[in-house]
């Protein structure tokens, strides 16, 4: 039941990021953001919270986090594990997939997390934001960059 619920999200969350998709005149062009977006660094705990929150990152709707308070099945599958991610990855590819994914793949289905221009069919209330803050971008990073 609760893979049923995650595929149904995924679904209607893959159809509002397309909705969203930024035009490819305003993508950045670097694979990397490799200057932090904030002065205090990221704080794994905080970050953990952000990559489970629904409200925040939601990384479970989409991806296996190697998290053992999160029961086995209550994961999503459409996006690669994030298993080993901290080995695979460094801060800066991290956080240029979290903050704009689309500058890597236009076609991705993963949601900008920290780009509030160029958007189309935002809601009212969330014109002009971003889904997270940039320390919340920052806390994720450094959560992410445990998972070994």
């Amino acid at each position: 039941m609760v893979r049923e619920h995650h595929r149904r999200n995924v679904w209607l969350i893959a159809g509002a990021v397309l909705a969203l998709a930024l035009p490819g005149a305003s993508l950045a062009a670097s694979a990397t953001i490799d200057t932090p977006l904030t002065a205090e660094p990221g704080d794994v705990q905080r970050g953990k919270a952000v990559a489970v929150n629904s409200d925040l990152g939601n990384c479970l709707i989409c991806h296996a986090v190697p998290i053992p308070e999160v029961p086995e099945g209550a994961s999503g599958d459409i996006g690669p594990s994030l298993g080993g991610v901290g080995s695979r990855m460094t801060a800066g590819e991290l956080r240029q997939r979290i903050v704009n994914p689309k500058a890597i793949d236009p076609q991705t289905v993963m949601p900008a997390y920290f780009v509030s221009d160029g958007l189309v069919r935002v809601q009212r209330q969330y014109a002009g934001k971003t889904i997270l803050t940039a320390q919340q971008v920052e806390d994720l990073i450094a959560f992410l960059l445990t998972l070994k």
